[in-house]
């Protein structure tokens, strides 16, 4: 607090009054800072109050304003696991409902209004569960996917059809991470899993294959090299190259005392040696900070390694955007016939004919009517297709070419395994003699015993191989061209081809060529030959809760009790997945809660780190008031007795 000085020398008047309003406006103006100071709190009200404080404050309100977001979206996310609890919590009670219903529907001696009985209720629980998969909070699916909005699941024709996405919410918790915050239907319920995951499609390199996607997606990262002959230096400058063949085309450009650098790329490697073929030295060293000969694993730095220097397992991740002409290690796919799909008792068509990318192809598949969807696996390299609609059966075929098998998708084919028939129950065998029986329209039957044999290509070869079916009339079996299942194809004769399965057996129903509760069947003249076709003899399951409780529902009122045993074991898993996806929910629920807390203690921290800089110490502010009213005060008087003064004050 500073007061002017009184002039003791002679000064002018308008001077010494200059003065003193000076000295009465800094007096007012101060005693004002200290009420602005105590209305607010407030000790920094503007940066040039104290432009260190005020800098510090400025990151300190940045990060309580982060910490309050912070808590605002843990309140937010909180509701949102709360609710998913709430939501699973019905499905597993609607699954175990259902479990106990499917353990009485077991018993073979049910009455058909016990039976009907017990039905309805698997379709109370069923209804459940697709009132639970249906659940919004605020505004947004808890199952069917984030900011979808209408209902995930739908009723159509005795099946549910999913409609909603497996899109998930993120949001950012405590250490700024993303943090999940809703579950997916098939993460909960099952509904549209993958039907069938497909083969690796086998990329291979060519000159415009990217770096990024060498090594299976782990990358080659570009760099600086030395290149040498043991007296020659080359630097290779690669910090630019974008694909194997930028790398290619830079080798080629060497020069080592009139020796050039051949660069040959392979379906899953490099290969790097002098142009002529001879042998001689060839270094190849990374420079500091590059690894680039490394990932090619061309890396020779003391040029111990002879030439050719080989780098392999260097095959490209398969995405989106990889030409077909690429894939099967570069010999490419030909979809020209396109697949088909059955869902249910309907037939659809994929045509591939534009297809020039697996992005293509994926598009083909999602953009069909048979209610699918296709997805890229980059991990395995594979396609994988999911069912939308539960309650009927999938499966994927040929449409007279190899397109499914060559896309790795078909569901039936000769690798299938005879334990997987049946729905995965296998193949029930006749102990007292052959389990099946084929009857050339000549009258020689061709016994066959399955006993021994492991994948569907087993029983094709015991009747292509079987002693009694070597001359012109014999049986010729393959795979259905069109769809899926095994033909059975033979000259014509005096009687038709027959196929039946003796005793117990039941080979011949689940390898698609006789009808259930049948004992046989007959084929038909197609063209000059008599043709048994079959069908499809491992449909696909759409999978999940609500495609278990359909189809257990259906079993109980037909009273098979091998597809209920088949069934429980499913709905054993359906109650694992939920209860699993609910205790995920239960681990995110703890972590947030721990989460919260530390972000809510920061924020103390940080308030309080704030108010130490920018609030006013309320004793120290009226203390000082108090001293510049007094100063205002002086002054007031002092200008008071200055203002009487006359000229004859200085005679």
């Amino acid at each position: 607090m500073s007061l002017l000085p009184v002039a003791t020398n002679r000064i002018s008047t308008p001077m010494q009054n200059q003065r003193l309003m000076h000295q009465l406006n800094s007096d007012q103006l101060a005693i004002q800072r200290q009420y602005d100071q105590l209305s607010t709190g407030r000790r920094v009200l503007s940066i040039s109050d104290d432009p260190a404080a005020a800098a510090q404050a400025i990151s300190l309100q940045r990060g309580v304003s982060r910490t309050e977001q912070m808590v605002r979206n843990a309140n937010s996310v909180e509701a949102f696991y709360q609710s998913a609890d709430v939501t699973l919590d019905k499905v597993d009670g609607a699954i175990i409902e259902a479990r106990g219903a499917a353990v009485e529907a077991a018993q073979s001696v049910l009455s058909d209004d016990q039976r009907e009985a017990l039905a309805m209720t698997i379709r109370q629980q069923m209804e459940a569960v697709v009132s639970a998969g249906n659940a919004m909070f605020a505004d947004h699916q808890i199952l069917g996917g984030i900011l979808e909005t209408d209902a995930a699941l739908e009723h159509l024709s005795g099946t549910v059809r999913f409609n909603g996405s497996q899109a998930i919410g993120q949001t950012k918790l405590g250490d700024g991470a993303l943090t999940e915050f809703t579950v997916t239907a098939a993460s909960a319920i099952g509904v549209g899993e993958p039907f069938i995951q497909g083969q690796s499609l086998g990329a291979s390199l060519n000159e415009n294959t990217r770096l990024i996607d060498m090594r299976q997606g782990e990358g080659v990262q570009p760099g600086v090299l030395t290149v040498s002959d043991g007296s020659n230096f080359v630097e290779l400058d690669l910090r630019q190259a974008a694909t194997i063949g930028d790398v290619a085309d830079m080798f080629r450009s060497v020069d080592l005392d009139g020796r050039s650098l051949s660069f040959t790329i392979g379906p899953d490697s490099v290969t790097v040696q002098y142009a002529d073929g001879l042998p001689g030295t060839l270094a190849i060293r990374d420079s500091e900070g590059s690894r680039l000969s490394s990932d090619l694993l061309i890396a020779n730095p003391q040029g111990f390694r002879p030439p050719p220097l080989v780098g392999d397992r260097l095959s490209p991740q398969v995405t989106l955007g990889t030409p077909i002409a690429d894939l099967n290690n570069g010999a490419g796919l030909d979809l020209t016939d396109g697949i088909v799909i059955d869902r249910g008792s309907d037939r659809y068509t994929i045509d591939f004919s534009d297809a020039e990318t697996v992005g293509d192809v994926i598009i083909a598949i999602n953009r069909s009517d048979a209610e699918v969807r296709a997805v890229l696996n980059e991990t395995s390299g594979s396609i994988e297709v999911h069912g939308l609609r539960a309650g009927v059966d999938y499966s994927i075929g040929e449409n007279g070419g190899q397109a499914a098998t060559q896309l790795g998708i078909r569901t039936a084919d000769e690798d299938t395994l005879v334990s997987e028939l049946a729905r995965g129950r296998g193949l029930r065998l006749n102990p007292e003699g052959p389990d099946l029986v084929i009857t050339r329209p000549d009258g020689i039957e061709l016994e066959l015993e399955l006993e021994d044999v492991s994948t569907v290509g087993d029983i094709v070869d015991l009747i292509r191989n079987h002693p009694d079916n070597q001359d012109t009339q014999r049986v010729l079996v393959d795979l259905n061209s069109v769809g899926n299942g095994l033909q059975l194809s033979v000259p014509p004769g005096a009687d038709p081809i027959r196929v039946s399965q003796p005793g117990v057996s039941d080979a011949g129903t689940y390898l698609g060529w006789i009808e259930p509760g049948e004992a046989s069947a007959e084929g038909e003249i197609q063209g000059a030959f008599m043709v048994l076709d079959g069908r499809d003899y491992q449909p696909r399951d759409a999978g999940g809760a609500i495609d278990t409780l359909l189809r257990l529902e259906t079993a109980i009122r037909d009273g098979d009790i091998s597809e209920i045993g088949r069934l429980q074991q499913r709905l054993d898993e359906d109650l694992d997945t939920s209860t699993r996806t609910r205790g995920r929910v239960g681990v995110w629920h703890s972590a947030l809660q721990d989460s919260r807390t530390a972000v809510e203690n920061e924020n103390v921290l940080l308030q309080s780190q704030l108010s130490d800089a920018m609030d006013a110490d309320l004793a120290a502010v009226i203390s000082e008031l108090q001293a510049r009213q007094a100063a205002l005060e002086a002054s007031m008087r002092f200008i008071g007795q200055t203002s009487g003064i006359t000229v004859l004050n200085y005679l």
